[in-house]
């Protein structure tokens, strides 16, 4: 039988078990900056290179800034469906949305993508009793935390660009894991309501 989950809000609390949240708003340690034009919140996100602590097998590997730009993915009578997981097993890996203009989505606290993940099981695996998926929005950032099974970027209704940040040697396995999964439903109506439920 098929795995079923209904999509969660994304919060700072909820998401601390996978890496941090990146949002202004709910964040305790804000200060002012800029004479006091601008808010600044410090330390947002753990950025990991396990690698250096790793011992001298792993090859060296550097920041590499990115942007991502996803297109949207399909759904299914509002439903998407997970089928892969992957990890970096040495790197924390943000993702940060940046505005693109022309985007339908005129309210930048609506959701536009799904953050999908599961805790590592006894088997190395990700453990499918933990998998969970939250709706984000444009205003909302995430840092997956080193060894953290997610799903590819998954962008729902729109294309969103990010710019992403992750420590990487070029060494296929030491980047990024991939996990095929039996498939996982994952209900978006509590969260994306303007999708077609055909």
């Amino acid at each position: 039988m098929t795995r079923q989950i209904t999509i969660e809000p994304l919060t700072i609390e909820s998401f601390q078990p996978y890496g941090d949240v990146i949002q202004l708003e709910g964040n305790k340690n804000v200060v002012l900056a800029n004479q006091g034009t601008a808010k600044r919140v410090n330390y947002i996100a753990k950025l990991e290179n396990l690698r250096e602590t790793t011992g001298p097998a792993l090859q060296n590997a550097r920041p590499n800034m990115c942007i991502f730009s996803s297109a949207p993915r399909p759904t299914v009578g509002g439903r998407f469906e997970v089928k892969l997981l992957e990890r970096h097993p040495y790197s924390s890996q943000v993702f940060m949305p940046i505005f693109q203009h022309g985007v339908r989505n005129s309210n930048p606290d609506e959701p536009c993508y799904l953050v999908i993940v599961a805790e590592n099981g006894s088997d190395d695996k990700p453990d499918l009793n933990t998998i969970r998926a939250f709706a984000a929005s444009s205003t909302q950032g995430i840092n997956y935390k080193a060894n953290s099974w997610h799903s590819p970027m998954v962008t729902i209704g729109q294309r969103v660009n990010f710019v992403v940040l992750v420590w990487e040697n070029g060494v296929a396995l030491q980047d990024c894991e991939e996990a095929p999964i039996s498939p996982v439903i994952v209900d978006l109506s509590p969260s994306f309501r303007g999708l077609s439920k055909l």
